[in-house]
């Protein structure tokens, strides 16, 4: 396996302001979206997703949905009692989205548990991706297992992305997010962070003063993206660089911005790009999601960005 991203797959409900009693399915949750998008982007890599789903007709579509997308549904495990999280997306004029959910129930709530399941899956993979939003939605018994698992692997050679997407729903309060945050980042060779999640956390809104917090608690490569301006870098050899990002784009719908940065910027760095082209790779493609409604865009709308990657 090439790439396993690893988190809670969601159905998403999406509208926009034209038709606001008309919803449209479609897949979500932030590692999934970032699967999907490795997976178009680079069909001549094996990308696969690591959680669990029911057996419901939901989660059955949700499989299938996945598996079309050419993203291998191996390590999805099933739980025969569950039925997946649910999102309600709806977009105002500027493209700024407000959620609603339905998730406790969600099966990928229950992963590396002391079954093991999960865990073997792990070690099958070059480049592992999971989220604050993966921590968020287990207990503090899995999360510090998963954990442990990764810093094994990432000491072994495996890349292990790290995306702070930080939804405070999900935790109990800001104390318990920032912690396990920054344990996250002490284990990961390639931290994600943008400037909303740790402004938030951490009550700072200085780039340059997130950007010193995050090396003292990060063992690997930064990128921390400032919402369209500079990005700020640290590269695996410890030296700094900032990446200046072309003119923002007129938004539709943000979701799925970070996912798909991710996922280009994953597939430059496997193609041997250094981390500003990377960089640059991510912003693209994240442009052109933002230009349509939902997670995950049309495969027509992105011939460009794959022509790119096969290049």
């Amino acid at each position: 396996m090439d790439f396993l991203c690893i988190g809670e797959p969601l159905a998403e409900f999406t509208n926009d302001p034209a038709t606001p009693d008309l919803f449209h399915r479609r897949l979500g949750g932030d590692t999934l979206n970032a699967a999907i998008y490795l997976a178009r982007l680079r069909p001549d890599l094996r990308v696969g997703y690591l959680s669990r789903l029911g057996s419901d007709g939901m989660s059955r579509w949700m499989r299938d949905t996945i598996a079309q997308e050419g993203v291998e549904i191996e390590a999805i495990g099933s739980d025969a009692d569950g039925s997946p999280g649910l999102s309600f997306i709806a977009t105002d004029a500027t493209g700024e989205r407000s959620f609603t959910y339905w998730r406790d129930q969600a099966p990928a709530r229950r992963m590396f548990g002391a079954d093991g399941e999960e865990v073997a899956a792990l070690g099958q993979a070059r480049v592992l991706l999971f989220s604050g939003i993966t921590l968020a939605i287990l207990p503090d018994t899995a999360r510090s297992r998963l954990l442990a698992e990764l810093d094994a692997l990432r000491q072994r050679g495996i890349t292990v992305a790290y995306d702070t997407n930080y939804r405070p729903r999900l935790w109990r309060d800001r104390a318990e997010a920032a912690e396990w945050t920054e344990r996250a980042l002490a284990v990961t060779s390639l931290a994600l962070p943008s400037l909303d999640d740790l402004a938030a956390l951490w009550n700072e809104t200085d780039p340059e003063a997130i950007m010193a917090r995050c090396e003292k608690h990060a063992a690997g490569a930064i990128v921390l993206t400032t919402g369209g301006g500079a990005v700020l870098a640290r590269d695996a050899s410890g030296a700094t660089l900032r990446v200046a990002l072309p003119d923002p784009v007129a938004a539709v719908d943000t979701t799925a911005a970070g996912d798909s940065f991710d996922a280009a910027l994953l597939s430059a760095l496997q193609r041997g790009k250094t981390l500003e082209a990377a960089i640059l790779d991510g912003a693209r493609l994240a442009s052109r999601v933002v230009r349509h409604p939902g997670a995950i865009i049309p495969r027509d709308a992105m011939k460009e960005e794959v022509a790119h990657h096969a290049a």
